[in-house]
């Protein structure tokens, strides 16, 4: 037994649940390059921090990409995703995973189907810009609140 002083009513908890299927901005926080199980490959292993607001701001959401491996189509696939990865950041040349962190995109979240209570990565995609409409709106005297007639 071990002697504690702990109030839980102090404390704040979060969900470690699955976030819910969906689409959301984040950023890649953390980026490790690891052996695979085997020890045959090599993968790299990435931390996502989701920024969209709402009840899954802040949450973690993890991937695991296959760079190096002795089955030539997961490696093919690994790559695939690495690459729709650094197009998604804008990251052309990779010489080091740290060029991936900090940069806004989309994720597309779903379940693992091994595993109800964690996420998987299915897609990566650009941030979409402005709609060049919505830019001129802004730009407009009628969205500045001037009278239509005004301009």
């Amino acid at each position: 037994m071990a002697q504690i002083n702990f109030n839980a009513a102090e404390i704040e908890t979060t969900s470690r649940d699955a976030i819910p299927t969906g689409i959301y901005e984040a950023v890649v926080t953390d980026s490790e390059m690891r052996a695979t199980k085997s020890g045959l490959g090599m993968g790299i292993n990435l931390t996502f921090e989701i920024l969209t607001e709402g009840p899954a701001k802040g949450r973690k959401v993890f991937s695991w990409i296959n760079y190096e491996h002795p089955k030539v189509e997961a490696q093919r696939i690994g790559r695939e995703e690495l690459a729709s990865l650094c197009k998604a950041v804008g990251v052309t040349e990779l010489n080091d995973t740290a060029q991936l962190h900090n940069l806004p995109l989309m994720i597309t979240v779903g379940i693992d189907r091994n595993d109800p209570t964690r996420n998987v990565v299915k897609k990566y995609a650009a941030k979409a810009a402005p709609a060049p409409a919505a830019q001129a709106a802004q730009k407009s005297p009628q969205a500045a609140g001037a009278a239509p007639w005004a301009r």
